[in-house]
């Protein structure tokens, strides 16, 4: 019950923002946060990286799924709900979430630069929907995986204008080899190829190294 209701507080406060008329943002659905849950649980995992804290949906089921883990966010900030969401993340799991606030453009090469021995074994990219930004944010977010991290980015649904520039970076760093696909998921269900119709789709693969 207390998962239930966590989750439900955080989803009311993207609600009240939205009655109120002000600008929201989607969030990760039912079936990717636990799939995301799944991933958390997994032994040796420790430290989860996002690009995208929004209303902390994905940063709550992190950190829910095993006591271990601590996540470090990054978040451009433009949304009111943001900073309660902070503050419920940060009563319910004290001292297990970061979250810098800013441009990732520029705060993840200066996060890097503070910490460069600092590695996530999970990495999830849903931030921007712009296709220069999710490239960058792709490109730097390997300054911190090894060999053995899961990467996870969302909105591969191209017959929508949000998931054209995260389609578009994805598929190129899939043909520069930057990254390899390892499991495409369209509305929690296994797909093969990125097509329509679906409300959320999301790949899970790994960078590779030389």
């Amino acid at each position: 019950m207390a998962t239930i209701m966590s989750i439900e507080y955080l989803e009311n406060l993207v609600k009240e923002a939205h009655q109120a008329g002000k600008s929201i943002e989607g969030s990760a659905d039912a079936s990717e946060l636990a799939h995301l849950a799944s991933l958390a649980k997994t032994p040796n995992v420790s430290k989860v990286g996002e690009v995208g804290f929004i209303a902390g949906l994905s940063s709550y089921s992190f950190l829910e799924a095993s006591p271990d883990v601590k996540v470090y966010s990054f978040d451009i900030g433009e949304y009111d709900y943001v900073t309660p969401a902070k503050q419920f993340i940060d009563q319910t799991f004290p001292d297990r979430h970061v979250l810098t606030v800013g441009d990732s453009l520029e705060t993840l090469p200066q996060f890097y630069k503070d910490n460069p021995a600092l590695n996530f074994d999970i990495i999830f990219v849903d931030g921007s929907h712009d296709y220069e930004v999710v490239k960058a944010d792709l490109l730097n977010m390997r300054n911190f995986a090894h060999q053995d991290t899961v990467l996870v980015i969302d909105d591969l649904t191209p017959w929508k204008p949000w998931g054209v520039g995260p389609t578009k970076a994805w598929s190129e760093m899939i043909d520069k080899n930057i990254v390899r696909q390892d499991v495409l998921f369209r509305d929690g269900e296994r797909v093969q190829s990125i097509e329509p119709p679906g409300e959320r789709s999301w790949a899970v693969g790994a960078y590779i190294f030389e």
